[in-house]
């Protein structure tokens, strides 16, 4: 009985020692797969920073879509882009608006007075 009961023992011993071994492994490669995702993460080839989940999730996801913008630049610097755009088209739209100004080369209103030039 005791040879019966030292193998249950190492049996056990046996599955607790696997399992710890499982555990580690996996969380090995759960670091491994972290370090991976994290080395080929974009950076903003304006300002440097990287990429966010959600705006990394975005440009993969939406690449073939227009709306995506430039996929080479992180969400802030993006969002300058849009608001410079904007912010042009808005000043075009005014001076289209806006009355020409008179030149300034020359005053043809000099000489009418009463003692003007005869030529």
């Amino acid at each position: 009985m005791a040879a019966t009961q030292t193998r249950r023992q190492a049996g056990a011993d046996g599955d607790v020692l696997y399992r710890d071994q499982e555990a580690r492994t996996e969380a090995e490669d759960k670091r491994r797969c972290a370090a991976e995702r994290e080395a080929q993460r974009p950076v903003c080839s304006r300002c440097g920073r990287e990429f966010t989940d959600e705006h990394w999730e975005e440009i993969t996801v939406q690449r073939a879509v227009v709306r995506a913008g430039d996929t080479s630049v992180c969400g802030p610097c993006h969002t300058e882009d849009v608001a410079r755009k904007e912010a042009a088209a808005e000043a075009a739209r005014l001076q289209a608006i806006a009355p020409p100004e008179p030149e300034h080369g020359h005053e043809p209103d000099r000489g009418r007075g009463w003692f003007r030039r005869r030529a």
